[in-house]
């Protein structure tokens, strides 16, 4: 089961926002841009709001439980609120999911369920009187239609919601709802023994929680293992082959939890952990309770991850935390990750690397973060985009214009917001005047290829993955052929390296006639259309490079419903693909044209690069000479 939407009135300063999680191209990532005090952290609290699961709240993490329902209400209506709160969200079922409310109906409840929509919604709303609530505890109200044939009746009719049958099979599905799983931050302290019995010893909630994690960790091994049976009750009998069996899970659970802590630390920190590995033991304290214990080997050396550094015990928690999450047998089989501003106190190369993470989580997890950092922006992840802003908030004016009684959160898709802004030279233009960029001043800001559009950018984003190719690795999409003299401006004023990649159809030549004519020995060199590399290509836009077959072959990989190539499609199931890293089978005519163009613009760079840097070179020595 998977949440669509979430809409969300009157919550705090929220008037009324909606965010859709079945975007076109679908990601499988939500990423909520804007800047301080701008209300994205306000949304991610309202989607909290809505979980019915308190998964974190026995650690006590600041941030996370659910505040009074009384400092919900709009700043703006504080003095006399008669209105509601609410937070809608939108499920959809897939054959699993109703398979298993069927079987449930039937077996527990004698009731055949004929038909369960594919897709329903329930509404929390908390009712205001005088800026009293009603109910500190929100009222459900659930849209969903179930048709069913009781025990002993002939025709199938729509159960009403007053009856039991209704109200048991609204608890069970209750149950199969994703967790949504609130990361307001990671300061999570990961005790040193974790026990492995309920009421063993004090704080419960937390030995219970983690006991939970390491159950998740067993469930990602995949050996269906559980912590009761394989692990404590083996340790408890004592015997032998208990003991040699009991081993060899904890040694599987250390060597699984190494591979992926270690693994993800070597990119993000882009340096090799050694020797290091984790280890798993389990042992018995003073009172005779049994505990498991996680320590760091690092070399001849064991210690405790409390012993570790900050960053250290920050990135294991987060992966403890997220990466196994999604592997939880029993119950949903799915679940919302949100993280507030993750990794911002890392460097942004390790900001880069965490955000790669981000696309390896299983599929069943999407995720929703917030960050005013362009280092957390993902180009491939844009459709998924929005910009929150606060209506309040004037950022070019005085901090002392900011009043918060005038506070209005909005959500805008990053797709509209950028057709709201069509002087923008470039299709990411909008989401960095939206975070405030500038390049800083000791930044080495890369040589590019420039191209078209969006359609172009992914294209050659995804040929460059699937093939493998590293250079040129860096794209800059303008919004048109006729829309990159800002861009060619700007780095030729940085006296940085660029080409022009342009399509060889009528609009691509002309453009490049224009170029020439307007910055002339500027972009010697740079400018050129697809048939300059091979006149073959003459008429042709680069996903025209690809063979009839392979366009159909990418299209249906996405869209296996449709039979014929329709252009719309095939640019969207490029992104979907880039996505989800999936790799079609495609000709050899196909990846031959595209090696051939990565082969050239790497070319053509290089000589770029050459010829800048020989007029330095000859610059300075006429300044030596003098």
């Amino acid at each position: 089961m998977q949440h669509t939407f979430f809409e969300i009135k009157n919550y705090r300063g929220i008037g009324s926002v909606k965010l859709d999680l079945t975007s076109k191209p679908k990601a499988p990532v939500f990423t909520l841009v804007g800047l301080n005090e701008s209300g994205k952290t306000t949304v991610l609290e309202a989607i909290h709001s809505f979980s019915q699961k308190a998964d974190f709240n026995p650690l006590n993490v600041p941030g996370y439980s659910t505040r009074d329902v009384h400092e919900l209400i709009p700043i703006s209506q504080r003095s006399n609120f008669n209105g509601e709160i609410s937070i809608s969200a939108g499920f959809a079922c897939d054959a699993e999911d109703r398979r298993a409310i069927t079987n449930f109906a039937q077996s527990e409840l004698g009731c055949a369920i004929t038909d369960i929509g594919a897709t329903f919604s329930v509404r929390q709303s908390w009712q205001f009187k005088d800026s009293k609530a009603t109910s500190v505890q929100p009222r459900q109200t659930w849209d969903i239609k179930i048709t069913a044939r009781r025990k002993g009746e002939r025709r199938a009719h729509p159960l009403a919601a007053a009856t039991d049958e209704w109200k048991k099979i609204i608890a069970h599905i209750r149950e199969l709802l994703p967790s949504i799983l609130y990361f307001p931050n990671f300061l999570f302290e990961l005790p040193d023994r974790i026990l492995l019995e309920a009421g063993a010893g004090a704080d419960e909630g937390k030995h219970a929680f983690y006991r939970g994690v390491i159950q998740d960790i067993l469930d990602a091994i995949g050996e269906q293992t559980t912590l009761e049976q394989h692990i404590l009750q083996r340790a408890k009998s004592g015997t032998s082959p208990d003991r040699r069996s009991m081993e060899s899970v904890l040694l599987k659970m250390g060597s699984h939890i190494s591979q992926t802590v270690f693994t993800s630390w070597n990119k993000i920190f882009k340096r090799v952990s050694g020797g290091k590995e984790i280890q798993v033991s389990i042992d018995q304290d003073e009172a005779g309770s049994w505990y498991l214990q996680l320590r760091l080997k690092d070399g001849s050396n064991l210690y405790e991850i409390s012993e570790r550094s900050l960053g250290f015990r920050w990135f294991f928690a987060f992966l403890l935390l997220t990466q196994y999450r999604g592997y939880r047998k029993g119950g949903s089989r799915g679940a919302l990750f949100l993280f507030d501003e993750p990794a911002s106190n890392l460097h942004p190369s390790a900001q880069g690397q965490l955000l790669e993470s981000f696309g390896r989580f299983p599929d069943h997890a999407p995720i929703v973060y917030t960050t005013h950092s362009h280092h957390m922006v993902n180009p491939d992840w844009l459709e998924g985009t929005y910009v929150v802003k606060n209506e309040a908030i004037d950022y070019d004016a005085d901090e002392d214009d900011y009043s918060a009684r005038k506070t209005i959160v909005t959500l805008h898709k990053y797709r509209t917001f950028a057709a709201s802004h069509p002087n923008q030279s470039t299709y990411f233009q909008p989401v960095l005047d939206v975070l405030a960029y500038q390049p800083a001043r000791l930044e080495n800001v890369p040589e590019v290829v420039m191209i078209e559009g969006k359609s172009d950018y992914f294209t050659i984003r995804y040929m460059q993955w699937y093939l493998g190719e590293s250079t040129p690795q860096y794209l800059l999409p303008g919004t048109g052929a006729g829309s990159l003299s800002d861009p060619i401006r700007l780095y030729s004023a940085w006296g940085r390296d660029f080409v022009v990649l342009l399509d060889a159809d009528k609009e691509g030549r002309k453009q490049k006639q224009r170029y020439q004519e307007l910055f002339e020995s500027v972009v010697d060199g740079a400018l050129l259309t697809l048939e300059d590399i091979d006149l073959a290509w003459h008429g042709k836009g680069s996903e025209l490079l690809f063979e009839e077959e392979d366009r159909i072959a990418i299209q249906r990989a996405r869209y296996p419903e449709e039979k014929f190539y329709n252009k719309a499609l095939f640019n969207r199931a490029i992104q979907e693909l880039i996505m989800v890293r999936e790799r079609p089978a495609l000709s050899k005519a196909t990846t031959d044209r595209f090696q051939s163009l990565f082969r050239d613009l790497s070319k053509r760079l290089a000589a770029r690069s050459a010829g800048s840097a020989g007029s330095a070179g000859s610059a300075g020595s006429a300044r030596g000479d003098a």
